[in-house]
C-alpha cells in the first residue's frame, strides 16, 4: 500500500483511463487512433508527474492508494500472425487502480515529515511503472501502424516501425535507471514487460534491416527467460503459452541457424 497526494491520485486515475481507452482502440484494430490516444495519455501523465509536492507538503490529508496492477490485454491475433520469421508480441497493457476514498490526518511535526518523504518516494516509484506502460504501449501501436501499411505505403511503415525502435528502447531504459529502487516493479509484471519489448524490439531491427542488433535482442530476450526461471525457484513467469511464444521466436538461436532479416 502506497501514501501520495489526493492530487496525485486523481492524475493517475486519469492517465490509467486515458491508457486504457487506447488498449481498447488498439485491440479494436484502430491503431491510428491508438496511437493517438497513447500520445495524449503521456502529455496527461506530465500532470502526474509535475503534480506539486507543495500540496502534499502543506496540506494535512494524503490518500491510500491500495494497489497499481498492469495486465495485458486480450491477444490481438492480427499482430500475431505475419509474415515475418519472428511474431510480435501483441498485447497492449492495461493499467487498474485501487484507491482508499479516506485520509489521514498527520498533527505531528515529526510525523508529517515522514509522511512527506513517503509521498515523494511512492509518486516517483507509480510514475516510473506508469510511464513504461505508457510508452511501451505507444511503441506497439506504431509497430501495428507499421505492419499494417507495409504493403500499401512503404514510406510510412519505414517511419512508424523506426519510431517504434525507439519508443521500445525508450521504454526498456527505465527499469535499468531505476538505482536501487528494486521495488518500482512488482515481480509478476517485470519478466513479461522486459521480454516483450526484446522482443518486439528485435522484430523492429530485423524488418529495419539490422541482423545484428536483432540477433543480440533474440540473443537477451533467451537468456533473460533462463535467468528470470531461475531466480523463482520453479514458478511460473507468467503464462505458458507466451513462454512458448518467446522461446518459438529465439529457436534460431538455439538451432544456430542465421536469423534472416524479412525482406524490405
Amino acid at each position: 500500500m502506497s501514501w501520495i497526494s489526493v492530487a496525485t491520485a486523481r492524475a493517475l486515475q486519469s492517465t490509467s483511463h486515458r491508457n486504457n481507452a487506447g488498449v481498447a482502440l488498439f485491440n479494436q484494430g484502430n491503431y491510428d487512433e491508438a496511437v493517438q490516444v497513447f500520445t495524449e495519455a503521456i502529455s496527461a501523465s506530465k500532470t502526474f508527474l509535475d503534480c506539486p509536492l507543495q500540496e502534499a507538503e502543506s496540506s494535512k490529508s494524503v490518500e491510500l492508494v491500495m494497489s497499481m496492477l498492469v495486465l495485458p490485454s486480450a491477444r490481438n491475433h492480427d499482430l500475431h500472425c505475419n509474415k515475418d520469421r519472428s511474431n510480435v508480441y501483441p498485447n497492449a497493457f492495461e493499467v487498474e487502480v485501487a484507491l482508499v476514498s479516506g485520509v489521514e490526518e498527520v498533527s505531528c511535526a515529526g510525523q508529517q515529515m515522514k509522511q512527506r518523504d513517503a509521498v515523494g518516494g511512492e509518486h516517483y516509484l507509480l510514475f516510473s511503472k506508469l510511464s513504461m506502460v505508457l510508452i511501451y504501449n505507444l511503441a506497439l501501436a506504431h509497430h501495428a501502424v507499421a505492419l499494417v501499411s507495409r504493403d500499401s505505403d512503404a514510406t510510412k511503415s519505414r517511419a512508424f516501425l523506426s519510431k517504434a525502435r525507439d519508443l521500445y528502447s525508450v521504454a526498456f531504459s527505465i527499469p535499468q535507471r531505476r538505482d536501487q529502487r528494486k521495488d518500482i516493479i512488482d515481480a509478476a509484471f517485470l519478466p513479461l514487460f522486459v521480454h516483450a519489448i526484446l522482443n518486439n524490439l528485435g522484430h523492429c531491427f530485423a524488418s529495419l534491416g539490422d541482423r545484428e542488433k536483432s540477433t543480440a535482442c533474440f540473443d537477451l530476450l533467451l537468456r533473460t527467460i533462463i535467468v528470470f526461471q531461475l531466480n523463482i525457484n520453479g514458478a511460473r513467469l507468467y503464462d505458458d503459452r507466451s513462454i512458448a511464444f518467446f522461446l518459438e521466436n529465439t529457436l534460431f538461436l538455439i538451432l544456430k541457424t542465421p536469423h534472416v532479416a524479412p525482406a524490405a
